[in-house]
């Protein structure tokens, strides 16, 4: 090596990342930036030298956090900044869910939007004062530099304090403001699914314009309303949704699942990551319309989700890893794409049909490449798969197979594998299968036996070998939920013992007495400049709506009214249901649960079977 060339790269020293268990934090371990951990001691450091904080929230399979990380992160020019004028603070979204909650509810507070990467600016205390999402290296998409962003914050820090400190007031009452009691009942959930039609698109399914997602839970809050009043126009809703979906670039035609979310109104061009949460929610959610419609098309796609799991997503001992990455070698959805020289050197005379009937081209569909969909004429039908082009599609999906492999983020988090728990026992039940109710049963004797400790309490998540990190409110929550889930499939009742368990843990530790009210993190944590509930439903179940969830599913099978009244406390503190319907979908179905539940008569479900 030339003395020019190492003098113009330097080797790389780790900075305070290395040794994290997180895959994301690993992956910026060797980063120019002097990166920490959220940990006493870079809050310390922060307050001794007064500077404030940078914190950074993404997660690995975030394709424009690896954008952010190569665009500025690894510039040491970007990094100098940084480090001269900061305490930087790596966080994963999926470690720490407090944390991601808080400052993504303060950033949208200032912003009026949020996502990852998200991108933090707070004093020493951790109280945000300025933020965002994605920072483009120039200036550019409407955004400033990141460069003009750091310099911003910092000049506001060391000149303008009077006016920081106004910000992070206005901030923390924000956060701080404690619900008005609002009345539930069935006003309440025909006002959110009549607002929620404003934003339905008739065409392509799905709700609103441009980038679409699934909104699993509000379509399933849809399955339940339609159940309860008949109402048609519900039912015409998913169908829509689901048949346009399952026909689009969003499924992984060739290998079952779906990625992300579309960046188009038409579900034909995905956002290629692939969330475990995701793929649990819609699996439960095709197995449900299977089993209201009767159709097995629905039954299909479900299966295939499930396939895609179990093939892809299930570690050696049964449990379900976090997602994989949307790149592969630098290139979003590399894994995905198809030539078309490709294909007809896999499949022969053969080729053309299956690029017919899943629009591929000679030029390519996207970007010279080839993303498998069925056109708008067949996406509008509820035609199951001929079977001919299910078998050319696995001779495709076994060259991909060979291919170099998405990054997997091998965390198993105990929230997420809750839902693929409840998702895989509902598909066992609804299509039939019953080694999807043993595969359900699988990961939940993992999670009990490795991520439990003998006190009763749950861990956030399992890598590498072991239990890492106390769990959060979700975690108790979903996890008791699948459990519960379990014992309604096979009348088990040592499953629902342990769902009680859950739910009595839960509430001791994130149930404040005082207020009535259950928190996302535990009481007594000094590390937070404000307790907070976070009560959107977006990409999963908010911790509310999930424990309300689990304690309505305890008052049917326990026979307990007082957990009827703590899921009913917790539905009258969330406002804007009827405003914001779709960020409420878990909430709405809870609420259809209570509105369809017959009064508690007779008695608790017997303790006749120990528990798993």
């Amino acid at each position: 090596m030339s003395k020019d060339h190492a003098a113009k790269n330097p080797p790389r020293l780790a900075n305070h990342l290395r040794g994290e268990p997180s895959p994301y934090l690993k992956q910026h371990a060797f980063n120019p930036v002097d990166w920490y951990p959220w940990s006493d001691e870079a809050l310390k450091k922060a307050a001794s030298e007064d500077k404030p904080l940078l914190v950074s929230i993404g997660y690995s399979a975030c394709h424009w956090c690896h954008v952010m990380e190569r665009e500025s992160f690894e510039d040491p020019a970007v990094a100098r900044i940084m480090n001269e004028n900061f305490v930087n603070i790596k966080v994963d979204r999926e470690e720490r869910p407090d944390l991601d909650s808080l400052y993504m509810k303060a950033v949208q507070a200032m912003t009026g939007h949020a996502g990852w990467p998200l991108t933090v600016f707070a004093t020493p205390a951790g109280e945000p004062f300025y933020g965002g999402t994605y920072f483009p290296p120039e200036d550019g998409f409407g955004l400033p530099s990141f460069r003009k962003a750091l310099m911003t914050a910092a000049l506001a820090y060391k000149k303008r304090r009077d006016r920081v400190n106004a910000i992070t007031e206005d901030i923390r009452k924000s956060l701080s403001r404690r619900p008005l009691a609002i009345e539930i009942g069935p006003g309440l959930s025909g006002g959110a699914f009549e607002a929620a039609k404003l934003f339905f698109d008739p065409v392509f399914g799905g709700f609103g314009k441009g980038a679409k997602f699934p909104h699993a839970m509000f379509l399933k809050f849809l399955i339940r309303y339609h159940r309860r009043t008949g109402e048609k126009h519900a039912l015409y809703i998913i169908r829509k949704t689901l048949s346009s979906m399952a026909a689009g670039g969003v499924c992984d035609q060739i290998g079952g699942g779906f990625h992300r979310y579309s960046i188009d109104e038409a579900w034909d061009v995905p956002h290629f990551e692939k969330m475990l949460y995701d793929n649990a929610l819609l699996l439960e959610l095709y197995s449900l319309v299977a089993q209201e419609t009767g159709l097995e098309f629905y039954g299909d796609v479900a299966a295939g989700t499930a396939a895609y799991l179990l093939r892809d997503m299930r570690s050696g001992g049964g449990a379900f890893y976090a997602s994989e990455d949307a790149d592969t070698g630098g290139v979003e959805g590399a894994y995905y794409l198809w030539d078309h020289a490709e294909i007809k050197a896999a499949l022969g005379d053969d080729a053309k049909r299956l690029m017919d009937f899943y629009s591929m081209t000679d030029e390519g569909n996207f970007e010279g490449k080839n993303i498998p969909r069925i056109d708008d004429v067949k996406r509008r039908s509820e035609d199951r798969t001929p079977d001919d082009m299910k078998k050319l599609g696995a001779a495709l999906l076994d060259i991909r197979l060979r291919r170099p492999r998405p990054d997997k983020d091998a965390k198993i988090i105990a929230a997420w594998n809750g839902l693929a728990i409840t998702a895989f026992a509902q598909a066992s039940e609804s299509l039939a299968r019953p080694d999807l109710l043993e595969d359900a049963q699988r990961c939940a004797r993992f999670v009990l036996g490795n991520m439990m400790d003998g006190n009763g309490r749950l861990a956030r998540y399992y890598l590498d070998g072991r239990p890492d990190r106390p769990a959060a409110l979700e975690d108790y929550a979903l996890f008791g939920a699948g459990l519960a889930k379990i014992f309604e499939v096979t009348g088990k009742t040592g499953w629902l013992d342990e769902a009680e368990r859950l739910a009595k843990r839960m509430t001791a530790l994130f149930y404040d007495e005082s207020e009535r009210l259950f928190f996302d993190a535990e009481s007594g944590r000094k590390d937070l400049f404000v307790r907070e509930r976070d009560l959107f439903d977006n990409d999963v179940p908010s911790g509310n709506s999930a424990a309300a969830g689990l304690l309505m599913t305890l008052s049917r099978f326990k026979r307990d009214a007082g957990y009827r009244e703590l899921a009913e406390e917790i539905l009258r503190s969330i406002e804007g249901i009827g405003e914001e319907p779709l960020s409420h979908g878990n909430f709405l179905c809870v609420l259809e649960e209570m509105l369809a539940a017959a009064p508690l008569q007779g008695q608790a479900v017997a303790d006749d079977e120990a528990a798993p």
